[in-house]
């Protein structure tokens, strides 16, 4: 491809003998990962300025730089204002843009994202439709797996793969939209079908200010991307402040609740404990009744956003409804492991913001006869006020063991003793277990017949950092093998 194309409908000034007719091979922002004829945007970032690394990619055959500032380089440059946006762009442009062909599904929020793009993926495939899908749990396209670092690709990596996803036949993709993504340009130039907001709750504190700048970079998705329809979840009051931002704005878009009526709405839920929910739900008018085999309100305010956005995607409202009584769930999202017949529930689950944690201690309580156990922790190097937050909302359980989630480089017993305190008067009630198989070996030895125990915080992950080592571990693996080894 020639950089004139590349670069279409970017504003740059060529030096060093750069022209439209240059003939490039790839595009490139990791100077490791340049090829001749490649491409290098030299992107400026929090810990590292790309165009430090240009010298590096010269040498490995770049055929061109995007620059901010011209460098003292005998390698041809486009100047540009903006090199993560052009980067997005360039991306865009070279691997066909693809998302234009298809119909992709962005979904945003601090929690459900997972959940709501595996509910949109599974009745987009049940209705006939090629779907790949991009997120926490990784990135796939049917049985292929891609590559998978962060829940959304770096732009130049998401626009490869929407192109090698389409070139398998996807008609459509769903995704989730992280607000680092947004504050990064990862999704810029990117079209989507469908833009949906869950919820939001304190996360990522170590990124954003405070709530108001992690709630101003979420709504990004909704004003400053290429967005073809909009679904919004009103059951919590950012959602209903957004909501009013696009009425103000004069934006169409699609109201979902739990709580009132809305375009799709639930008129009324009869839980059926960890088994998940009957729903009774208004779909643009419609009344509809479907099974939902996840537990708690909050998956049917997941599965009421992802009914939205296939509908908004040409699917039948009562045809997608009822393929919601065959999803099979979600990894690590409140799933259920065999007991072997010990008469207890054993549920690992990703909960690990207050909000979540609460919201999976109340559906833990609802299939439980008995009483309920909780094991969770809190990660290092990350947001250090939710730890007594977290605390606060573990009081819910009748057994309560703190470990460790992924401690990093901070004291495991620090981050404990200031997630105990969030339990105020509870906090004697606390049994700390640093060690997380441990931990994990007590709550199974705790619980009797029509007890739940819930493995908080680490759901679908595989790993543990410890200090700067990263280990194998499964809290599922880990609670079959506490489980086989019991009396």
């Amino acid at each position: 491809m020639k950089l004139g194309e590349v670069l279409r409908d970017v504003a740059c000034s060529y030096v060093r003998g750069a022209s439209d007719d240059l003939a490039v091979t790839d595009v490139a922002y990791d100077s490791r990962c340049v090829e001749p004829g490649a491409l290098f945007v030299c992107v400026p970032g929090a810990a590292h300025d790309g165009h430090d690394f240009a010298p590096s990619a010269a040498q490995r055959g770049a055929a061109a730089l995007v620059v901010e500032r011209e460098l003292d380089l005998a390698v041809p440059q486009a100047i540009v204002a903006d090199a993560r946006d052009v980067l997005a762009r360039a991306a865009a442009n070279f691997f066909g843009n693809a998302s234009r062909r298809m119909q992709v599904v962005g979904v945003t929020g601090t929690a459900g994202k997972t959940t709501v793009t595996m509910l949109v993926e599974h009745m987009l495939r049940a209705a006939g439709m090629e779907c790949g899908i991009i997120g926490t749990i990784g990135n796939r396209m049917g049985d292929r797996m891609f590559s998978h670092r962060y829940t959304t690709p770096e732009s130049r990596d998401l626009q490869e793969m929407l192109g090698a996803m389409e070139g398998m036949g996807a008609q459509a993709v769903a995704m989730e939209v992280s607000s680092h993504a947004l504050l990064t340009h990862r999704c810029a130039h990117t079209h989507f079908a469908v833009a949906a907001f869950t919820n939001l709750s304190r996360e990522h504190m170590d990124l954003h200010d405070n709530m108001e700048d992690y709630f101003a970079t979420k709504v990004r998705l909704f004003f400053e991307e290429d967005v073809a329809s909009r679904v919004v979840c009103t059951s919590t009051d950012w959602g209903l402040r957004l909501a009013r931002m696009l009425r103000e704005a004069r934006r169409d878009f699609v109201e979902v609740s739990c709580d009132h009526t809305a375009d799709v709405c639930a008129r009324k839920i009869v839980p059926r404990g960890l088994a998940g929910s009957s729903v009774c739900a208004e779909v643009f008018g419609q009344e509809l009744r479907f099974e939902l085999p996840l537990p708690s309100r909050f998956n049917v305010a997941n599965a009421l956003v992802a009914l939205a956005a296939v509908c908004q995607m040409g699917l039948d409202p009562a045809r997608a409804a009822a393929m919601l009584a065959s999803f099979a769930g979600v990894p690590g999202r409140m799933e259920r492991i065999d007991t072997g017949g010990r008469g207890f529930t054993v549920v690992v689950d990703f909960a690990h913001t207050p909000e979540e944690l609460v919201y999976a201690l109340r559906a833990a309580r609802e299939g439980a006869t008995g009483r309920v156990a909780v094991v969770f922790g809190c990660g290092g190097d990350r947001d250090k006020g939710k730890r007594p937050m977290m605390g606060e909302a573990a009081t819910q359980a009748d057994f309560v063991v703190v470990t460790n989630d992924n401690p990093r480089t901070e004291d495991p017993a620090a981050i404990a003793a200031q997630t105990v305190a969030g339990m105020g008067a509870d906090a004697a009630r606390a049994h700390v277990r640093l060690n997380r198989r441990e931990a994990i070996r007590d709550a199974l030895a705790w619980a009797r017949p029509g007890d739940v125990v819930l493995i908080a915080g680490k759901g679908h992950e595989t790993t543990q950092t410890t200090g700067t080592e990263t280990a194998h571990f499964d809290d599922r693996e880990v609670v079959k093998e506490e489980l086989a080894a019991l009396p």
